[in-house]
């Protein structure tokens, strides 16, 4: 048993700490839909953390949401988004970690919490579908950036065949279950960056 300790947060679905729970590290999932809410995570109780996933909810960040923006800023919205990144960046700063990511598609969310910086890394889904246990599954086009500290992952590209994120047609309407499938971070991706990022930088 790998002793070493994960914190994914923002992660119900799984997707993105797979890789290391099947490689043994400690994984510690950090969503509300698990009663868990980041704001009152008591993560200090944890001596040793490893690395840190974070999938901030993009859904007042997001560049293709930006029509609604100075709706947002006005009424508070985007206030409680800033308030999780910036427990996030509490929870990262606490710990000596090997590594440690924020993820966003097109984003302002570096705009609204400048102290993040500006993206290290962006991808597609398709530039990792190689790494996917079913490649088509990620082989689309949706644009990512990364921010943090850590090895950027190889590419396996494949083709896209959509170029669009699939959650978008397959997935209408606004309700936790349709962000929640949009949000799935795509195994190929997963992968690519377990495996630049399994051993210390």
């Amino acid at each position: 048993m790998n002793t070493r300790t994960i914190l994914s947060l923002f992660d119900y679905t799984g997707n993105w700490s797979r890789p290391y729970k099947e490689a043994g590290f400690n994984v510690i999932q950090v969503d509300k839909k698990f009663g868990q809410d980041i704001l009152t995570f008591e993560y200090r109780k944890h001596l040793q953390v490893f690395g840190v996933l974070a999938a901030i909810p993009c859904t007042d960040y997001a560049l293709s949401g930006a029509r609604w923006f100075a709706e947002k800023d006005a009424d508070g919205r985007t206030e409680e988004s800033n308030k999780l990144v910036r427990k996030t960046l509490e929870i990262i700063k606490h710990f000596n970690l090997v590594f440690w990511v924020i993820e966003n598609p097109m984003s302002r969310i570096h705009i609204c919490n400048p102290e993040l910086g500006k993206p290290v890394f962006k991808f597609n889904p398709y530039e990792f579908a190689g790494y996917d246990p079913i490649p088509i599954n990620s082989q689309y086009n949706k644009r990512t950036w990364l921010w943090g500290k850590f090895n950027n992952p190889e590419y396996k590209c494949l083709s896209p065949l959509l170029d669009y994120n699939p959650g978008w047609k397959k997935y209408g309407g606004k309700s936790e279950r349709t962000k929640e499938l949009r949000s799935i971070t795509p195994l190929g991706f997963a992968y690519a960056f377990f495996e630049a990022n399994r051993f210390s930088i």
